[in-house]
């Protein structure tokens, strides 16, 4: 009988791995978390013109992509085209932005659904009569509380027709509209200008003057030239408006500034280059009002206490819960031996301190190699997420009683329980940051991201911090003599305990699995 299940699990292996990979799909694909599809302006294409593209992203509700500039984190959508010979595809035509702040950073991109035109160039010896298939890898990273890298593989049938295509029913006027709002040049016309404030981009044109913008905003096309988080204050004049930037650190004045210049809904294309301000492009008008973040003196010390408090609450979340509450049956396990429960407690802080360190350091050096990543970057690589699923399903097994790795609920992990309660601790200390860096508590995002745009030295203090919040609520009841003696003695219930504490980490495992099928597909 195990002879016949080994070679039939063999057989399905092997026709997994000869079978040949999935070819781009011709209509929507869902990823995960948005829906893609590749639609045309028209029904064909004519031999030496064009035919109008665009990639349509139809995004889950609490998710979003991003702009050609992500702003301070993240990665815009990309595109990689396989077409036949002679066929060229053009640049993406991106929407206009919105702004996506987390805490105090400021990323730019796009919620609900976005159509992104590109031009795809027919070449004038395709015969009139001929289908082909236009194929394009699209690879998006999509965000919430965390981040998942996605991608489809699409395709779109277009017939080579003899005279003009007619337009499309369906998507003809909604690429048309997507053309029509996308930011355009020479419509506003910008000169740059440093002084104490920071940049000043003077902007002047039919669409800004009139001194009664209410709302102006600029997103730039280079990544590291302006402070994105920081407030861009607005002057109204009779001819246009003055935006104050602050520049990037280590930014003087730049040789040009290009980007969007987005007023009151409108949007323009500008490249702001140094000059002499235009004289009605400033005057009366109070500084929209600034934002609340942690910068200033105090900041560090608010950020060291955001900290603490979001990870503190972050031992509620659902990834982290169904591992404390093991190690929390655990601490019961030693009814009232205090020495033991305080080692363990010790152990466990030290466990979660060195790994949330740890973390930092490595996503503070990737980084400064100049990456876009963020906190719980580490579960954006799928063989990371398929290890912690099938660990979170064999510590469920484990205590379901399938089988036994060492002789009581101390630790998990054979060499863990061999050695005692305090190794296992440590151990579990460092799953549990493993496991809780996706999961975003409340107070957590304006303290990371802080410490995110400050040096070294301090955003570790301020790690350190939420690593201190994290431990606190387990190594203060390991500590703390009232509460040690108010646990249960051991008996008979810790092991109808341990069996229902299965349940959570089957549950965990789960989750992961999704994560794991949203990125490497079911």
């Amino acid at each position: 009988m195990l002879k016949r299940l080994l070679a039939g699990l063999a057989a399905l292996v092997a026709l997994g791995v000869m079978s040949p990979p999935a070819s781009a799909v011709a209509g929507p694909v869902r990823t995960g978390n948005l829906t893609a599809e590749l639609v045309a302006a028209t029904q064909g294409a004519r031999a030496g013109g064009e035919v109008q593209l665009a990639l349509r992203q139809a995004i889950d509700k609490g998710w979003h992509t991003y702009w050609r500039n992500s702003g301070d984190s993240g990665a815009p959508t990309e595109l990689i085209w396989t077409l036949p010979a002679g066929w060229t595809a053009g640049e993406i035509v991106w929407a206009p932005p919105s702004r996506k702040p987390i805490g105090p950073l400021m990323n730019y991109g796009y919620s609900g659904e976005v159509l992104l035109p590109v031009a795809v160039r027919v070449p004038d010896s395709a015969p009139a009569g001929q289908t082909v298939t236009l194929r394009v890898k699209a690879a998006f990273l999509v965000c919430s509380d965390i981040c998942i890298p996605e991608d489809a593989d699409l395709s779109l049938d277009v017939k080579v027709v003899a005279g003009d295509p007619a337009p499309d029913a369906t998507w003809g006027p909604r690429i048309q509209a997507a053309l029509d709002a996308a930011p355009r040049p020479g419509q506003v016309q910008a000169v740059l200008n440093s002084g104490p404030a920071g940049l000043k981009i003077a902007a002047t044109g039919p669409g800004v003057s009139g001194g009664a913008a209410r709302d102006a905003y600029f997103f730039p096309y280079a990544p590291a030239v302006i402070d994105h988080a920081a407030p861009q204050t607005l002057d109204r004049g009779p001819e246009g408006l003055t935006l104050t930037v602050k520049p990037a650190p280590g930014v003087s004045t730049p040789a040009s500034l290009k980007g969007v210049l987005a007023v009151d809904g409108r949007v323009y294309e500008i490249e702001a280059v140094p000059g002499a301000a235009p004289a009605g492009a400033s005057g009366l008008g109070p500084p929209p009002p600034q934002p609340v973040s942690l910068d200033g003196a105090g900041g560090l010390a608010g950020a060291l206490l955001f900290a603490f408090l979001g990870g503190v609450i972050l031992n509620l979340m659902p990834c982290v819960f169904p591992v404390l509450a093991m190690k929390a049956a655990s601490l019961a396990g030693h009814g009232h031996d205090r020495a033991a429960a305080r080692a363990q407690g010790l152990a466990f802080l030290a466990g979660v301190m060195a790994t949330f360190l740890g973390l930092a350091a490595l996503l503070l050096a990737v980084r400064a190699g100049g990456a876009a990543v963020g906190w719980g970057f580490q579960l954006q690589s799928p063989p990371m997420v398929a290890g912690l699923a099938l660990l979170m399903l064999t510590v469920g097994l484990n205590l379901s009683g399938l089988f036994e790795i060492g002789a009581s609920l101390q630790g998990f992990g054979s060499g863990a329980a061999a050695r005692g309660g305090t190794l296992g601790a440590f151990l579990t200390g460092a799953l549990a940051v493993v496991v809780a860096a996706p999961c975003t508590a409340p107070f957590m995002a304006p303290a990371l991201g802080w410490a995110m745009t400050q040096p070294a030295a301090l955003s570790l203090a301020v790690f350190a911090g939420l690593g201190l919040g994290f431990a606190a609520p387990f190594t203060l009841a390991a500590l703390a003599p009232g509460v040690l003696s108010r646990l249960p003695r051991p008996g008979p219930w810790m092991d109808t305990f341990r069996k229902v504490l299965a349940f959570p980490m089957y549950g965990a495992a789960a989750w992961l699995a999704w994560v794991l099928a949203v990125q490497a597909g079911p």
